[in-house]
């Protein structure tokens, strides 16, 4: 007895350390960290007991890290590290964060980042980041591209760093990583910041999905971490069509518009209240949602339209390398502030499809978050007011 017990403690264990980095990493949501928990563990035990593990790890860790983060500075250390990224990047030296899955990888992936000339690359892989999850501080590979090494990107990787305010330890060789001392903290909003309770609700629906970009698996899932996990965030154009396994009631299809969500027979309900809306029952009459954007952008992966809070999508601008990243946020009446970097230039615009033209400028990373903010909470686009805006026709 004594041995297995044993056991179960250390696959416990396992699981721990394992959610732990997924979840402080803080760009998986709830069922990826669930779904790499199973694969991290496999046969190890039987499925069904490593998910109900996995779920019900993954469900307190998610739970802590978002206790944790209420009581966080308003700027935390990995705020700073990307703001030194974005400088870096602006500066001529492609700069990325949680680049590849290792430093051999990194460094032959690197060059694939570069958008014309580039002095040089800074980064840190994914080992460095569960080293950093970990509490050990995070480590930068640098160098110029196809030169020897040199001690001059370093320093500039350096000094970027220390004027965003970290602290850098380096011995100023090129034989040495540039390590950077830090409390690691990401924060999660929206969908990261979703999770189920434990333990998993078992499935009493199956789904199917028609059109769009479809997120959600098809087959068999609980009406309840459906509602919790996936309606909210539905892609743009995509419609599930879920029908009780008891077949009662009969199949309810249904949308995301916005912040709503819309069944094909017209009942309608906030998206965070898909669950009645699901089981045929009363809906509260829904209320506009403040401060949400239904965003798509293009970081190498396109991201289909989903609604974001103004918190997320500042992140995601604050994170935007100087490449071709691309991102377009929509408001509610179909105002759209779209951004890129072409050049190295933030550049803002909005399209105007019944005049078919478009106005935009070249602005500050600070100026693009208040048009942001002036979309989200105002509902218009603010482009035009933009110090040298130009409109230019289709």
């Amino acid at each position: 007895m004594s041995t297995v017990l044993g056991m179960e403690a250390e696959l416990r264990a396992a699981a721990i350390e394992h959610v732990r980095g997924e979840v402080g990493r803080g760009s998986a949501a709830f069922l990826d960290v669930v779904n790499s928990t199973l694969e991290y563990l496999e046969g190890e035990a039987e499925p069904d007991e490593l998910r109900a593990l996995a779920w019900s790890v993954a469900s307190e860790d998610f739970a802590a890290a978002l206790a944790a983060q209420a009581s966080w500075p308003a700027r935390t250390d990995n705020d700073r590290l990307t703001e030194a990224f974005r400088a870096l990047d602006a500066a001529g030296i492609v700069a990325r964060q949680d680049f590849a899955c290792c430093q051999n990888c990194g460094l032959t992936e690197i060059g694939d980042e570069a958008r014309g000339p580039a002095r040089g690359y800074a980064f840190y892989h994914r080992q460095d980041t569960e080293s950093a999850v970990a509490g050990h501080g995070v480590y930068l590979a640098y160098g110029r591209f196809g030169q020897p090494p040199t001690t001059e990107i370093g320093a500039e990787v350096a000094s970027a760093l220390t004027t965003a305010g970290l602290t850098v330890d380096w011995d100023g060789t090129t034989g040495q990583r540039i390590r950077v001392p830090l409390d690691w903290a990401v924060r999660r909003h929206g969908r990261r910041a979703a999770f189920a309770p434990a333990p998993e609700p078992r499935p009493d629906v199956d789904v199917e999905v028609y059109g769009g970009r479809p997120g959600v698996p098809e087959g068999r899932h609980s009406a309840e971490v459906l509602a919790l996990l996936e309606l909210p965030w539905l892609p743009g154009g995509v419609r599930l069509r879920v029908e009780p396994l008891d077949g009662g009631g009969g199949p309810v299809v249904v949308r995301r518009d916005f912040d709503r969500l819309v069944t094909d027979d017209g009942r309608v309900a906030g998206r965070f209240d898909g669950l009645p809306l699901l089981r045929r029952a009363p809906v509260p009459a829904p209320a506009d949602e403040p401060d949400l954007l239904a965003v798509r952008y293009d970081d190498g992966t396109y991201h289909h339209d989903r609604p974001v809070t103004l918190a997320e999508v500042v992140d995601l601008v604050r994170a935007m390398p100087t490449s071709e990243t691309w991102l377009s946020a929509q408001g509610r009446s179909g105002g759209v502030v779209q951004l890129s970097r072409p050049e190295g230039r933030l550049w803002v615009e909005s399209p105007h499809p019944a005049r078919r033209t478009t106005t935009g400028a070249y602005t500050t990373p600070a100026e693009a978050e208040r048009l942001l903010a002036v979309l989200a909470a105002e509902d218009r686009a603010a482009t035009g007011g933009l110090p040298g805006a130009t409109t230019t026709p289709w």
